[in-house]
């Protein structure tokens, strides 16, 4: 029962550290398909110039590689923690298994922390109340009601 809660827990805290690179995501695929505009979303939201929105846009599309390659990595790292616990695994796989989810979570963690701290001086004051406002509510710069 403590292994389920603590295992439902870091999930919770995994879907909070991906939840955040959506923005970088939203952005990088508002400007690759059409129809998809969260770039212009996130532009109109936040009262984004073009050079601001080129910027940010660069720094997300400089990051995008790595990004990909270590949520592949968590999410790989994570499937084997769940096969480990659910079907026996010996404890030292399982704790090395965890070991390596939390390393993948910190790393995440500070690439997001990184790229909020290059993207923070670009965005003016207000622009930056904004964006922690927009956070709050959910990290997603999705429109919320039905589509027309």
């Amino acid at each position: 029962m403590r292994r389920t809660l603590w295992l439902q827990a870091l999930t919770l805290a995994v879907a909070a550290v991906l939840a955040g690179s959506t923005v970088a995501v939203a952005a990088e695929e508002g400007a690759k398909r059409p129809g998809m505009h969260q770039g212009n979303r996130l532009q109109q939201k936040l009262g984004l110039s073009e050079d601001q929105t080129k910027a940010i846009r660069e720094i997300y599309t400089r990051e995008a590689q790595a990004r990909k390659q270590l949520g592949q990595g968590l999410r790989q790292a994570q499937t084997d923690l769940r096969r480990l616990v659910l079907t026996g695994g010996d404890e030292a796989s399982i704790q090395t298994k965890q070991t390596e989810v939390q390393t993948l979570m910190a790393d995440a963690l500070q690439r997001r922390t990184n790229t909020l701290k290059e993207i923070a001086p670009i965005l003016t004051p207000e622009q930056r109340v904004k964006l922690a406002e927009l956070f709050e509510q959910g990290g997603r710069f999705r429109h919320r009601g039905p589509r027309s």
